[in-house]
């Protein structure tokens, strides 16, 4: 599993880091194809055409104002002269923008360029005064006039085209750089282009893997749980008949918790592909893992009921052959709950349930391996469970639930020695549910530990109840059920003991000898630290299950309970009554109290005491009472013999 996740973390990064990179890249060719771009637009926002304009817009008028100097002085009149004045205050106003606007910076970048145009533009002022003065009266002083400027107009036609070339020269280059910019800024579009590309093939098979790992199972490759249910939609689509089986494994809990999770992780593997080759590739079903040991199996084409069967003896046949995984050989086997459709379900969800209420009643019914075809009255039994557990907790919250109370007796000196805790439930309409029903209910929807903390409230709140009604307190037996041995139970105790104001020690545990054992293997100190607490714990049913003398050593418990089946035979089998005998002795050797369930008749009372067992529980004595019958009970049984007490109780 470790090696699975650092692959996957593995692949993880590597994608990570090829995504950033791209991304990179991405960004690196769009900055740089913006800069080309904002390179080419400044290129092409210079305008180097005008200066050229400019200056030979100068030219012009130098040659315009010399030609109107020659016309007046061939014919000088006054509209002559004013078309001389006119053509000067032209050229002066050339000038200026030569020099002071934005073509002169741009003429600057010719040799000799400003000193030209300064030079020409001083000539020019100088005559000002001759032409306002002296030409209307001395036209021929246009011919002093034309020879001052004739070299400024020689000046000015060189660096016109001087400019002109210059200019000229900067354009071409500036265009052929253009040109460089937009090839390159072609090449780096197709560059975004490509990787754009790349980024869409990247996420096109991203999805296509995501949609793979969201519909199949990261451990085993096999199919999940959500590919199942859209198969089995699809095949519901179709409207023909077709087979579902759910398989749990057993005594998969006890090879993960002994052999580790790894050992775990490949024989799921080593399940998976041993039921892909051997059922999958063989039949044509389809095998999927639901999570945890759970797995699911399509089979497509059923003719009959037998066709289950036979697919489920070769999944059972396949369990029974032992799983080789490193070191170790491991033995599970298989629940087997089967539905058909439409016969059982025409969706998926009930499909689902039936199918695994049916895999439940497998397990329940065969340690190892075990086929159940769904019925209806297994739907039944399910829903009056899902009704008594909604209202198991709604009798928890508004305290529908009841204990009643039957005496142990000492046999010895005939008084009621303790009393021991009895839940009751009458339901509304169901009518009264069997305890051990209860129970079950309890451990199966989580409601165990808050029903064993109630009984240990109420016995408290009830022993007070007695007490202050005169009862002197005595001991009572309460059973905890198998979860709530996660519980700090000494602590719960002491404290609800506390609250009421009741010495310690008056509340005493029962379990049974699997719980015991199972407390004992997920919870070393808790027993043993029952007893430093003064909490008297009491060994209940001993003889049934898987009792084993073994257990006596292991568990740290002041009382042995012997269970009814064997009372109940004592007076008229002799091999009951040898076992009570040496029951009661090994119980006496190991330092217990020893007590007789089950007593019904004097006989049997006679052979306990003779046997010396300590304390008797029983219709003889009495049956389980309500609370306000208890201390008339008490008083009376200390006082009536045992046959007349029976009568009365």
């Amino acid at each position: 599993m470790n090696q699975g996740l650092k692959k996957i973390t593995m692949q993880y990064r590597q994608k990570l880091a090829l995504l950033i990179s791209v991304i990179m890249i991405f960004f690196i060719i769009g900055a740089v194809s913006l800069y080309q771009l904002r390179q080419s637009i400044s290129i092409l926002d210079q305008n180097y055409g005008t200066s050229v304009f400019s200056m030979f817009q100068l030219k012009l008028e130098l040659q315009r104002f010399y030609d109107s100097l020659s016309l007046y002085r061939s014919a000088p009149d006054p509209q002559h002269l004013d078309e001389v004045n006119k053509r000067y205050d032209i050229l002066w106003s050339r000038f200026p923008v030569l020099i002071e606007g934005e073509d002169g910076i741009r003429i600057r970048n010719v040799a000799n360029a400003e000193s030209t145009i300064s030079k020409a533009f001083d000539t020019v002022k100088s005559l000002d005064t001759g032409i306002s003065q002296r030409l209307a009266t001395e036209p021929k002083y246009s011919t002093e006039i034309q020879q001052t400027l004739l070299p400024q107009m020689e000046a000015i036609d060189g660096l016109t085209l001087q400019n002109f070339y210059s200019t000229n020269a900067i354009i071409n280059r500036n265009d052929s750089r253009v040109l460089e910019l937009q090839q390159q800024l072609i090449l780096l579009m197709s560059g975004v282009i490509f990787i754009g590309i790349v980024l869409l093939i990247m996420a096109i098979r991203e999805s296509r893997l995501n949609r793979h790992q969201a519909e199949h199972d990261s451990l085993t490759g096999i199919p999940n749980r959500a590919f199942l249910k859209r198969e089995i939609t699809r095949y519901c689509e179709q409207k023909k008949p077709f087979a579902l089986h759910l398989i749990d494994l057993n005594g998969f809990k006890d090879v993960n918790d002994t052999l580790g999770h790894h050992i775990g992780d490949v024989l799921l593997q080593s399940v998976s592909e041993r039921l892909t080759q051997g059922i999958d590739a063989q039949n044509g079903c389809l095998t999927c893992r639901l999570g945890g040991d759970e797995f699911a199996i399509i089979q497509p084409i059923i003719r009959n009921n037998n066709s289950l069967n036979i697919l489920g003896d070769k999944i059972i046949q396949l369990f029974k052959k032992q799983f080789k995984i490193d070191q170790h050989t491991c033995f599970i086997g298989a629940s087997i709950g089967s539905v058909i459709y439409p016969e059982h379900g025409l969706n998926v969800g009930s499909l689902l349930t039936r199918a695994d209420i049916a895999m439940y009643k497998a397990k329940e019914q065969a340690v190892e391996s075990r086929q159940m075809l769904f019925n209806f009255d297994m739907d039944v039994q399910i829903h009056r469970r899902q009704r008594l557990q909604a209202d198991l907790r709604e009798a928890l919250k508004y305290k529908k639930l009841q204990l009643v109370y039957q005496p142990i007796v000492d046999l010895k000196n005939p008084r009621v020695a303790c009393l021991e805790a009895l839940l009751r439930w009458n339901h509304e309409t169901l009518g009264p549910i069997p305890p051990l029903e209860i129970i079950e209910i309890a451990e199966k929807y989580s409601l165990a530990n808050e029903l064993g903390i109630w009984v240990i409230a109420e016995t408290c709140r009830q022993l007070q109840e007695w007490r202050s009604g005169g009862l002197e307190p005595l001991p009572v037996a309460i059973n905890i059920s198998p979860s709530m041995h996660h519980l700090d139970l000494a602590g719960m105790i002491n404290e609800s003991l506390e609250l009421n104001n009741l010495p310690k020690g008056l509340i005493r545990i029962e379990v049974t000898e699997d719980t015991s054992m199972r407390i004992l293997k997920e919870t070393q100190d808790l027993l043993p630290g029952l007893g430093r607490h003064n909490i008297s714990i009491a060994l209940d049913d001993f003889g049934t299950g898987l009792s084993s003398l073994s257990h006596l050593q292991q568990l740290p418990v002041q009382t042995l309970k012997i269970d009814r089946s064997f009372i109940s035979k004592i007076s008229a089998d002799h091999t009951s009554r040898r076992l009570v005998k040496n029951i009661i002795g090994i119980g006496h050797d190991l330092g217990m109290k020893v007590v007789a369930e089950g007593i019904e008749d004097n006989s049997a009372a006679a052979l306990l005491t003779a046997y010396q067992c300590d304390y008797g529980q029983g219709y003889l004595f009495s049956k389980p009472l309500a609370p306000h019958l208890i201390p008339g009970c008490c008083r009376q049984l200390e006082t009536v013999p045992a046959e007349a007490a029976a009568n009365d109780f």
